[in-house]
This record gives C-alpha cells, sequence and structure tokens, in this order.
C-alpha cells in the first residue's frame, strides 16, 4: 500500500491519540525540523532556526487542536536552540519542556518494547 506525503504525516494517523500520539508527535517533530531546515537552506543559520522554529510551534498547536493527548500537549513548549559542539560546529538542540519530555521518552520506551519502533 502506498501513501501520499501529507498521509505520512503522525497527525493524520487515525490511532493517533492517547500514548500513540507521543510516538507519533516524535516522528513528526524530527520531520518538521528536517523539511524547514532543507526548505530554507539557503538562508542564514538564524533564519533557519526561526523558521523551523515557528513551525515546531505549529506542529504542537495541531496536536493540540486535534486533541490527540490534551494532558501531554496542552501548555507544553519545544524551544530549538544552536550550540557549538567541541569543533565549534552548530548543533541543534531542543529544549522540551519536562512534562512533554518525560512522556514522549516513556511511549517511546513502551512502543520499542512492545515491538512497535525498531
Amino acid at each position: 500500500m502506498t501513501s501520499t506525503p501529507q498521509e505520512s504525516w503522525g497527525f493524520l494517523h487515525p490511532e493517533c491519540h492517547g500514548r500513540n500520539a507521543l510516538v507519533f508527535f516524535s516522528w513528526d517533530l524530527a520531520r518538521t525540523i528536517e523539511q524547514h531546515f532543507k526548505l530554507h537552506a539557503q538562508s542564514s543559520v538564524a533564519i533557519q532556526l526561526y523558521e523551523a522554529q515557528k513551525a515546531v510551534d505549529r506542529l504542537l498547536k495541531q496536536y493540540v487542536q486535534i486533541q490527540a493527548n490534551p494532558s501531554a500537549f496542552e501548555g507544553q513548549t519545544i524551544e530549538l536552540h544552536l550550540e557549538q559542539d567541541g569543533s565549534d560546529n552548530p548543533v541543534l538542540s531542543l529544549k522540551t519542556s519536562p512534562q512533554l519530555e518525560a512522556l514522549i521518552l516513556d511511549a517511546q520506551k513502551e512502543a520499542q518494547a512492545s515491538g512497535r519502533l525498531n
């Protein structure tokens, strides 16, 4: 079975609710960040970061709007930052609100243990 690019977004999946929504969100988050850095590759790093942050904010709002897991997503934040590694290369870091981070990590562990994640 083939899927269109739009169907591959986790928030569009029929099982995107409850604990499942946290795993779908982590996939969508990675995809969102990657897409926006590629889309704005010709822009300055500051613009790339700004556009990716806007997209992450929209993604989080999307999960709140569809009520995928209200207690997990409502009032939570994810902030993107660029930090320097040991070689002075910029490295993207995410500052996720502690509650959301803990829930995502727990859901990923559960999914791995049940064999739903590779």
